[in-house]
């Protein structure tokens, strides 16, 4: 930190008078005496970078570049990195606790005693009857899922749903049940299942399709227009921080489209690819939602569903989860299969694939994946596109056939790198599916382009967090998951950035540091691939580049969170 003090300090702008740019173009600003991981090849490195505008227009020797008004910023070693692409999450605005519309975030929560504590605090600044909700527990660190008794205990008074960490389970307490009339002679709908005491009541635990039985008490009060972009622009604001550049949501809808395209208008210095959830698909084909593909919003893409979550253990398997099911006692859990039979997938498929739409198509199971591959297969053999890069999202009980079917078809999988978070979660697999959970070295072996992503609030969005988990695979508990899926740090980038630019079409302009891409960039305090791997995760983002100005800056004895306007340098 003391090497550097004095760019952070000064926000790192320096101009050097009287050096002159004759033999070549004159750059705007000038990195010198860093450790570039430029991404051009594996262990390529260069010291310095020279942009113009928004673009790169040298790597390596840049002198030639820097003019009498070219500012230049020396790293002092800092290693400098492509801005990371996180090609999958869930964009929520950010508000203060005691907002009546704010979600409680719920991950760092370990123990049901602090879990009540906090919802019964949260009541008690609510008005009853109204919505409380909260995102991403882990039963895990509960101890116990948070089963109807447990949240009665918080309040009798209001509805109280939470989200499982995996966002496919949910938690309810006895007032929510029963507003929406759900007790013991209500029916698991397909594709959903209802947890239940032995007497046949519901417990509270809410899986898949059957949260589609909640309809009264869900919808918390409305915040006006403008706390929700002002929500937005500070969660944008905290991507910034941590290093991204790029994001894609995957299940946008109508509304949040209009979201982006002010975000767009006011040039918030981020760039979105927005896959459009699947429900509004005609809103795309007759033009109500345009397609568009610019340096900052595109719009190209459909998120559909087709199978269930790994962490909330209700993807679908072809061989019986490791655990014993509680309902028969016996070892034959095999998770819940989609509501959607394959013909049904087949039609939908085709459909997008015709509209010349990508498709991302979550799925996590081994029985799901063999679905979508097959849906993919034959709407290529009924109209055959070229250079689709259709997705599958998370893809992560898999096995020899399907990577090479994955390979053969030229479909991308976009992994999860979250064992050390939700690894504990994935015990149930067996250690010989866990050899094939995730396999990003498998699939980095066989030379399939892939990326990685966050699925946040599923795991956390930081890439250093992201990439800690993709290097180390360590569950929270000391287990790893998947030792043979273990890559390099350099891997685990490459696939943030180039597999990142790749799943939209946009390698050629962002995901490298070479001459002619985007000049989306981050200064990091140590560099990932040199550093031991433990210490991956401790690694803090110093700087953030975006289209050549600098976005945010930490500042040397300052709160970590000091973001400048887009027009700033």
């Amino acid at each position: 930190m003391g090497k550097i003090a004095g760019w952070l300090r000064l926000m790192a702008l320096i101009t050097l008078p009287g050096i002159g740019a004759a033999r070549g173009q004159e750059a705007d600003l000038v990195f010198t005496n860093a450790n570039v991981i430029t991404l051009k090849s594996h262990g390529d490195r260069a010291t310095a970078v020279a942009i113009k505008g928004d673009k790169i227009i040298a790597v390596g020797d840049v002198k030639e570049h820097i003019g009498a008004q070219t500012q230049v910023i020396d790293l002092h070693g800092q290693t400098l990195v492509p801005g990371f692409n996180d090609v999958h999450q869930h964009p929520a605005p950010l508000y203060s606790w005691d907002k009546p519309y704010a979600s409680l975030e719920l991950d760092t929560v370990t123990s049901m005693h602090s879990l009540i504590a906090l919802l019964k605090r949260k009541a008690a600044i609510t008005p009853k009857g109204m919505l409380i909700r909260g995102t991403a527990y882990n039963e895990v660190k509960l101890g116990a899922q948070p089963i109807r008794d447990s949240l009665d205990k918080a309040s009798t008074e209001h509805p109280i749903i939470i989200s499982q960490a995996s966002g496919h389970v949910s938690a309810v307490n006895s007032y929510m049940l029963r507003i929406n009339h759900v007790d013991k002679d209500t029916k698991d709908p397909p594709g959903g299942a209802l947890e239940r005491y032995p007497n046949g009541e519901p417990d509270g635990i809410i899986k898949e399709s059957a949260r589609g039985l909640l309809r009264e008490g869900t919808r918390p009060p409305n915040p006006s227009t403008e706390d929700e972009l002002e929500g937005y622009r500070l969660y944008f604001h905290a991507l910034l921080a941590s290093g991204i550049t790029s994001i894609g949501d995957c299940w946008t809808t109508p509304a949040k489209v209009t979201m982006y395209e002010e975000m767009v208008k006011e040039h918030f210095p981020l760039r979105f690819n927005l896959y459009i959830g699947v429900d509004y698909l005609d809103d795309v084909l007759d033009g109500k939602i345009p397609r568009t593909d610019n340096e900052f919003l595109r719009i190209q893409g459909i998120k559909i569903f087709q199978g269930n979550s790994l962490s909330g253990k209700t993807c679908w398997l072809y061989e019986p989860y490791d655990t014993v099911n509680p309902v028969s006692g016996q070892r034959d859990y095999f998770g819940i299969p989609p509501a959607r039979t394959q013909r049904a997938l087949d039609s939908l498929v085709l459909k997008i694939h015709r509209a010349g739409l990508q498709i991302a198509c979550h799925s996590n199971g081994d029985r799901e994946i063999d679905m979508v591959l097959a849906a993919m297969e034959y709407a290529q053999r009924h109209y055959p596109r070229v250079d689709v890069r259709h997705r599958i999202e998370h893809c992560s009980i898999t096995n020899e056939e399907i990577l090479q079917r994955l390979k053969a078809d030229s479909i991308i999988p976009v992994f999860h790198s979250y064992a050390n978070e939700l690894g504990d979660q994935l015990k149930v697999y067996g250690a010989r599916r866990m050899s094939m959970l995730m396999p990003t070295k498998s699939a980095t072996d066989m030379g399939i382009p892939w990326a990685m992503h966050s699925d946040f609030p599923v795991s956390r969005y930081e890439p250093m967090k992201r990439l800690d988990g993709a290097v180390n695979r360590l569950s929270p508990s000391g287990v790893i998951i998947g030792a043979n899926q273990r890559i390099g740090a350099e891997d685990a980038i490459y696939a943030y950035c180039v597999g990142g630019a790749y799943t939209s079409h946009e390698e050629g302009r962002k995901g490298r540091i070479e001459s002619g891409m985007l000049a989306d960039m981050v200064v990091l305090s140590a560099d990932p691939t040199a550093v031991y791997p433990g210490a991956i995760k401790d690694i803090q983002v110093m700087m953030t580049i975006l289209g050549g100005k600098v976005v945010y800056v930490m500042r040397e004895g300052a709160t970590p969170n000091i973001f400048l306007k887009a027009n700033e340098k």
